[in-house]
């Protein structure tokens, strides 16, 4: 039984690899970056909130454009929610066929400041299963009071590289004790884009004291109602904040991908969540979505 089980990893592997087994083929990349810069300062990034188990995510042509002090690159930034202390954070880059995004993260303090850069070199590459593929992974842990910002980038330097993991097939005569077939290890090229994943997994909870917009609705719902009309219109004004396109984009997408697995509940609550962010897009998004 355990031979089969191998042999079904072993053959999934392969298949999941696809032409990144062969050695013969040449990939043409370009890892430069023409786009212009999306912000000035930290400060300006556009944040993603960690609110779910497990956030699937793509940088691509789509995602902002950050100056970083190795240069330009494609990023993705996080933010932990105010509710939580400690975030444990379980970061996935994939190994494609096309490629993969080698990351770099850089965390920022309450005030944007960088306290720490987790370089490429404190990940591990981990071999393909009959579950995944094989990525560059690594765990760590986020703090409100210190580290609540994070942001996923590339350097160039990491761009022009590549990895060369094992082939399945190897793996799988090392596992049994077989003689070492006659395949070559595959090379993935890095690229300036890739699909990433982050699993998270909350260490302490906190409390926290609700923002001044939070606060006044609250005194208008204890008020006389002739007050609560009359002071109604500072809360209104919550609904005008402009969400940027990237966040718009992403929670589209966050939005779908529930619709497609079936997951009204969590696409009902995205769709809220986004629209109290000021998104003007989520609602008609999952109304068209469901319509299909």
């Amino acid at each position: 039984m355990k031979l089969i089980k191998t042999t079904l990893a072993a053959l999934l592997a392969a298949s999941l690899l696809g032409c990144a087994a062969s050695p013969t083929t040449e990939m043409v990349k370009d890892v430069s970056i023409t786009a212009a810069t999306c912000c000035n300062s930290y400060s300006e990034f556009s944040w993603i909130p960690m609110t779910d188990d497990s956030v699937d995510f793509a940088i691509d042509e789509y995602s902002q454009v950050g100056d970083f002090p190795e240069g330009k690159s494609y990023f993705v930034g996080f933010v932990i929610p105010q509710n939580v202390e400690r975030m444990s954070v379980d970061l996935k880059s994939w190994m494609k066929t096309a490629g993969v995004f080698a990351p770099k993260v850089l965390l920022l303090d309450p005030q944007f400041q960088p306290v720490k850069m987790i370089g490429l070199d404190e990940f591990e590459a981990k071999p393909s299963n009959i579950f995944s593929l094989s990525s560059y992974q690594h765990r760590f842990v986020m703090e409100q009071s210190k580290t609540p910002y994070m942001v996923v980038y590339s350097p160039q330097e990491y761009r022009e590289g590549s990895i060369q993991i094992p082939h399945p097939e190897r793996l799988r005569a090392e596992e049994l004790g077989l003689a070492r077939p006659m395949v070559t290890d595959p090379v993935i090229q890095h690229q300036k884009f890739g699909s990433l994943e982050i699993d998270l997994k909350p260490l302490n909870l906190r409390s926290y004291r609700a923002n001044e917009v939070t606060a006044a609705t609250a005194v208008v719902a204890t008020a006389p109602v002739a007050a609560a009309v009359s002071t109604a219109t500072p809360a209104v004004k919550t609904s005008n904040i402009t969400m940027l396109p990237e966040t718009e984009a992403f929670y589209n997408g966050q939005i779908k991908a529930a619709v497609e697995k079936n997951e009204m509940h969590k696409a009902l609550q995205l769709v809220e969540e986004a629209k109290r962010a000021g998104s003007s897009s989520a609602e008609t998004t999952f109304v068209e979505l469901i319509k299909k």
